[in-house]
């Protein structure tokens, strides 16, 4: 029974994801059209080794992805410990095998067989009501179903009240071997059996053809005991290990022509080859360092990885990539030490050089201020830009900065004036068409104590 749920279960991962990648310890499956969908995007170890080289391989296999998942049968036990040092957190499905008949019989008389198009607002209204849930994850779930369906005979069932869905349930078949998945009962009818009966229709219904059915649960939730009830036993374990993306990139902000926010690992490499292909004229170092000189691929990803990395409260670093048309063009920063109490925040930026001369420079500061201000509560803006940078200084008089003062700096070992800017919230202009998604419940990572 566990090879043939096991070798069901590859197979159905194997045909859903839309890119294999065979690596030495098992194989990388993953949906790039739902990123977001953990289910979907995942390292399927098939031999244990340990956590650190498996992290090391979900890193280079999963660049595309915030996150991290590392999947493995009754063996990833040994992993446990090893992962949990790295900051990565732990699941444990259990595997239950139908090998008895249930407790009692079930009354599933009111289970009705339905269209999968009839669950979906349950399903939008079920992930709704996740601690994380929002629609663009709703939605990919939705695609990530579909994806299940077409690549193995699904049927769903459901119960109902007053005309609408209560709880419901699939049933996945090949025919000899059949998966109970995504069991639900809306919060509004628990505690009325109703979850009980569609898991006993779809039971009863994969008892008439398969020799083989089973269901999982984690191993820690009451399910596993109604399932027991059922019939089930557990058979075997899966353990899941996730290192979950950073809170911030969920963070959103928005102009009429761009999106900022925070970079995969290989969006980064792709920032990395605009800055390669200029980004300032070679005879001019706009910049107080003169990092452009002596960027190479691995400092330039460690600049940005590390600012999430070396990430506090009272002194932080958040780089938002800006994109154009779907595509990374250039870096708007904010920066900001013991800003709970200053409420002073600092920017920099840049664009890649055939972006540059279009308003985008403005535009993404105006962003960046949007945000200071708004939705951070912001005091003051600080900036400034070295004597003949033109295209900045223009960006912070449009914007409304001040002059404060000139310090000296000597990106390239000659001393030059650097122009120090401050704009004040009170000169602040909020710019038309900004919008910001993702803050919510974030606001003690940038030290702010409302």
């Amino acid at each position: 029974m566990i090879e043939q749920i096991a070798g069901f279960r590859r197979r159905l991962q194997d045909a859903v994801a839309e890119r294999v990648e065979p690596f030495a310890h098992g194989t990388g499956l993953f949906c790039d059209s739902i990123p977001i969908v953990y289910d979907a995007n995942f390292v399927r170890v098939e031999s244990v080794a340990s956590a650190a080289l498996h992290e090391a391989e979900a890193d280079a296999l999963m660049e595309r992805f915030w996150h991290r998942r590392v999947i493995t049968d009754a063996g990833g036990a040994a992993l446990a410990a090893g992962f949990a040092e790295l900051g990565w957190t732990q699941t444990t499905h259990v595997v239950m095998g139908h090998l008895r008949e249930p407790d009692r019989a079930a009354d599933a008389a009111a289970v009705q067989e339905v269209p999968f198009e009839t669950l979906v607002e349950p399903h939008i209204r079920v992930t709704l009501s996740e601690p994380h849930g929002t629609l663009e994850l709703a939605e990919s779930l939705l695609v990530a179903k579909r994806r299940v369906t077409a690549a193995v005979p699904t049927r769903f069932f459901a119960t109902h009240v007053e005309g609408e869905v209560a709880s419901y349930c699939e049933l996945r078949s090949d025919g000899r071997t059949a998966q109970i998945e995504d069991v639900n009962t809306l919060a509004s009818y628990r505690g009325r059996g109703l979850g009980r009966a569609v898991v006993q229709r779809a039971l009863d219904e994969a008892r008439t053809t398969n020799d083989v059915v089973f269901i999982e649960a984690l191993a820690d939730d009451w399910p596993k005991e109604l399932y027991a009830r059922l019939g089930f036993e557990t058979v075997a374990e899966r353990h899941l290990f996730l290192r979950p993306p950073h809170p911030l990139s969920r963070l959103r902000l928005r102009t009429p022509r761009l999106e900022l926010r925070l970079a995969t690992v290989a969006e980064l490499r792709e920032l990395y080859r605009v800055a390669e292909d200029g980004i300032h004229d070679p005879d001019f170092m706009p910049f107080g360092i003169a990092w452009t000189d002596h960027a190479t691929e691995e400092s330039f990803l460690d600049w940005h990885l590390s600012a999430l990395k070396n990430w506090r409260p009272y002194d932080w670093r958040l780089e938002l990539v800006v994109f154009l048309d779907g595509r990374p063009i250039g870096v708007q920063a904010l920066h900001g030490v013991q800003f709970g109490r200053t409420r002073r925040g600092s920017t920099g930026s840049w664009l890649g050089a055939r972006w540059q001369r279009q308003g985008l420079g403005t535009e993404m500061r105006g962003a960046i201020l949007t945000l200071l201000f708004e939705r951070l509560g912001g005091n003051e803006a600080a900036s400034g830009a070295i004597l003949g940078n033109e295209a900045s200084l223009g960006v912070s008089r449009k914007l409304g900065y001040q002059p404060i003062g000139v310090s000296m700096v000597s990106p390239r070992g000659v001393t030059i004036e650097h122009r120090d800017l401050l704009l004040t919230r009170d000169r602040f202009h909020r710019p038309d068409g900004v919008t910001i998604e993702g803050l919510e419940g974030l606001d003690s990572l940038f030290g702010v104590d409302w």
